[in-house]
This record gives structure tokens, C-alpha cells and sequence, in this order.
């Protein structure tokens, strides 16, 4: 039996930019299809100049955080702003069978190449919008960014402690934002099977904050079902009879899970929630990490020292599982939400330089000769170097 990755024949033309719609394109990537990122030099992907020291070198081709989120795809510059960059998108849309854009509302009907453009160029594309607010409703075309998806999702409310502020994933972990490039890749891939069956495309309308409003709806419902009387508790639930993490005597944080009264009594402590957690924070403090955490294991309890950069600098890289890999040149690279026994995921190729592919993409698929593509980076159309 051959071996194939599934998403294999499929050209994407990937307008994603950050997280949301880059990561989106590159888990299709990674999955096997042709994606053709598309930049252009006067508004490059912002993580190009995220984490870098600017002026050295080519400095806006070596960023960490556009790497991990840009590995095994190709890279054409076009500068959209021109009316020739934005006859090569259309262009090239009609070889696609795919577009990903993650811009604010309204950026790419103003250049001219919006959703409706671009499905006049090509009726069976898909056009996936993996928008902040959606395509419609009054927030449509306000800014947004991890942290106000946490805020107007509910996950920040829903994450705090009681009396305590709104908790936010943090830029580090923006969660909207990378769940959502799971949920759009799935989707992207039904989307794209009913095209082959109708041979009719459309646009695809993905909402960061419903998604992230989905993944805490069963909160919503028994706030409402509460009238709203419903107060973030932290670590603290209905089915759990005390749940948080306490710290022991060699500055070990732990993560501890008594499900039951019988289980707090197990560990000859006071059976009343409260007193229960001062006691055992006071009990742990006492002792080393490794001591709390076979004592509570011996007796059923689930508890697990809560990793930091240090302990997860040292594990080695079988540990993470398909969550890390290698990179072609044999460096870390962040790996991949899943994986395939046939044909594993693999990072087969390091993340483009600007550009790096324009020559290549507009002759093979356009047939542009070297005199055009020349011509075309004489004029500005197309650049390998920030404007």
C-alpha cells in the first residue's frame, strides 16, 4: 500500500498572517498540500518582526515565532497595493484550489481581490476566512487579537479566581488563536470535499470568538440557567472536591486532584474543603516535590509537578511525542497537533525567505518568462527585501 499524506494536490494560496491564518495553512501544509504564502514587501507577515534583532543580516527571514508557523510552504511576493501584484493574485487563484486570510474585515474587498473577486476568478475555490469576529454582526470590523478573544469569548472570565481580574491566556499562549488553526483546517478539508462533489466553491466564514465562545459554552449555559449568578472559581468545581496546585519545600510547584471526602480523609487531613487546603499547602511545604507526590499517589490521588522552562528545557525531545520535531537542519521546531501512521508528519522543509519562490511559482504556474519576472521586480511588483 502506498504511503501519501492526505492532503496531498491541493494548492493553497495562504494570505494568513501572525497565528490564526498562518498556522492554519501550515497544519495543511504539514498535512501535505502546496502552500504558496503571499506576502509582499511593503506589508510583510508581522512575525517576520517578532523576537529579532533588526539590521542584522536578513534579519526578517530568521524569526522563531514565523519559522514554527511557516515550515513546508513556498513564498511569492506581490505587492497587492499594485494593480499588476493583484492581477498575479487573481491569477494565480484560478490554479488554486484554496485561499486562507486572517486580515481585518474589508482589507482585501478595498485592494480589489476580496471573496467575491476572487471566486469570480475561480468558482470551485474555497475561500476561508478565519476572521476575529466573523464575516457579519456589529463587531465585525473592530481589531482584535488573542487577548480581546479571551475577553469577549468568556474563556477570561471563565479562567479567573473568585475577587480575583480576568485571566488571559497571554500573548505567549494567545489559545484562541492557535485552537482555531485545528477547527479551520478541518473544516477547510470538508469544505474542499464538497467542491469535489458539486464542483462548486464558496466562502468559508470562520470566527475566532465563536469558536473560543463554543469550547466554554457549557459554562454559558449554567451561567444563564443561573441567572448570571454564576462567579468564576478558579480551580474550584462541582464535581471536584478540592483542586490547586501547592508548593513544596524545594520550590516545586504540584498539581493536586482530590475527587472525593474519602480521598481527603486518605490523606489525614481535615475533611472541610477550606481547611483542607491550607493544611495540605502547609503539609507540602514541608517536604520535597518527589515525597508530596508519591504520598499522594500512594493513596490515589492524582498529582503531577507542574513543568516550567527549565524542566522542559532539559526532557528530551522523544518526550513531547508528535508536540515537537525536527527541523531539516536539525534544530527544534514546534511539531504538529496529531499524527499519521502511514506517512508521519514530518517538517520537510524550513519556513521561506520573502520571496524566495516568487520566480519559481509565477513561471510554473503562470508561465511567466525570466524577462517578465524581471520586469516585474524592476518596478516593485514583486521584492525579496522589506520596502
Amino acid at each position: 500500500m502506498t504511503s501519501y499524506l492526505p492532503a496531498a494536490g491541493i494548492r493553497v494560496l495562504d494570505l494568513g498572517i501572525i497565528t490564526a491564518g498562518a498556522s492554519t495553512s501550515a497544519i495543511l501544509a504539514d498535512l501535505g498540500a502546496d502552500v504558496i504564502k503571499v506576502e509582499s514587501a511593503s506589508y510583510m507577515d508581522p512575525f517576520r518582526v517578532w523576537d529579532i534583532k533588526a539590521g542584522e543580516g536578513r534579519w526578517w527571514d530568521v524569526s522563531p515565532l514565523y519559522r514554527f508557523t511557516n515550515r513546508n510552504k513556498r513564498c511569492v511576493s506581490l505587492d497587492l497595493k499594485h494593480e499588476e501584484g493583484r492581477a498575479l493574485l487573481l491569477a494565480l487563484a484560478r490554479e488554486a484550489d484554496l485561499v486562507v486570510e486572517n486580515f481585518r474585515r474589508g482589507v482585501l474587498d478595498r485592494l480589489g481581490v476580496g471573496p467575491a473577486a476572487l471566486l469570480e476568478a475561480n468558482p470551485r475555490l474555497v475561500v476561508a476566512s478565519v476572521s476575529s469576529q466573523g464575516e457579519d454582526g456589529p463587531d465585525r470590523d473592530a481589531v482584535s487579537f488573542g487577548s480581546t478573544l479571551d475577553a469577549t469569548s468568556g474563556l477570561a472570565w471563565l479562567t479567573a479566581y473568585e475577587d480575583g481580574p480576568p485571566t488571559l491566556s497571554g500573548r505567549d499562549v494567545n489559545f484562541p488563536d492557535q485552537v482555531v488553526s485545528v477547527f479551520a483546517a478541518g473544516a477547510i478539508l470538508a469544505a474542499l470535499g464538497h467542491v469535489g462533489e458539486t464542483g462548486r466553491g464558496g466562502h468559508l466564514d470562520l470566527p475566532q470568538r465563536e469558536l473560543a465562545t463554543f469550547l466554554v459554552g457549557e459554562e454559558i449555559v449554567r451561567a444563564a440557567r443561573a441567572g448570571g449568578d454564576r462567579r468564576p472559581r478558579g480551580n474550584e468545581g462541582d464535581e471536584i472536591y478540592w483542586q490547586d496546585c501547592v508548593r513544596a519545600a524545594d520550590g516545586v510547584w504540584i498539581a493536586v486532584s482530590v475527587m472525593d471526602a474519602d480521598s481527603a480523609a486518605s490523606l489525614d487531613l481535615p475533611r472541610e474543603p477550606r481547611a483542607f487546603g491550607e493544611a495540605l499547602a502547609g503539609w507540602a511545604a514541608e517536604r520535597d516535590g518527589e515525597a508530596v507526590i508519591g504520598h499522594m499517589r500512594a493513596r490515589g490521588v492524582a498529582a503531577a509537578v507542574v513543568s516550567d522552562s527549565e524542566s522542559l528545557g532539559a526532557m528530551p525531545l522523544e518526550a513531547f511525542g508528535s508536540a515537537l520535531a525536527r527541523s531539516p537542519d536539525g534544530g527544534v521546531a514546534k511539531g504538529f497537533p496529531f499524527q499519521l501512521t502511514g506517512t508521519p508528519l514530518t517538517v520537510r522543509a524550513p519556513a521561506p525567505a520573502l520571496g524566495e519562490h516568487t520566480r519559481e511559482v509565477l513561471a510554473e504556474l503562470l508561465h511567466l518568462s525570466d524577462e517578465e519576472i524581471d520586469r516585474l521586480e524592476r518596478e516593485g511588483v514583486t521584492s525579496d527585501r522589506p520596502a
